[in-house]
């Protein structure tokens, strides 16, 4: 019978850590996952000016959405960042964007968007 009961505890221990890794692992995931609702549908530049769209493809509302531009010269070498607020994107809603280019940042050739929102 002490064997059963050490099988037991262990069977019962094992259980526990599963549920709780499972439990950490959707958490993880879902934060880390909320950045790929919010997604740059396009862009353009015209001038100075850098522009586009951004979709909210959550179930769930976005509020305070920013998408950080990084801007790379032709070498691909990073020549920095910069921020425009969107507001508000409620789920499936999509909005414009722009944002007067930095003179620092006026040689960029590519373009990488960060999408980052307050989610309720």
């Amino acid at each position: 019978m002490g064997s059963h009961d050490g099988l037991g505890r262990r069977t019962a221990i094992g259980v526990l850590i599963a549920l709780c890794t499972e439990a950490i692992a959707q958490v993880a995931w879902a934060g880390s996952g909320k950045s790929r609702d919010l997604v740059v549908l396009d862009h353009e530049r015209w001038l100075d000016t850098l522009k586009g769209n951004i979709k909210n493809y959550s179930r769930q509302s976005a509020q305070d959405v920013t998408v950080v531009v990084k801007f790379f010269d032709k070498k691909k070498t990073m020549l920095g960042t910069q921020r425009v607020s969107v507001g508000d994107l409620r789920s499936g809603d999509q909005s414009s964007w722009s944002v007067a280019i930095a003179e620092k940042h006026r040689a960029a050739a590519h373009y990488q968007f960060e999408t980052h929102a307050i989610w309720k």
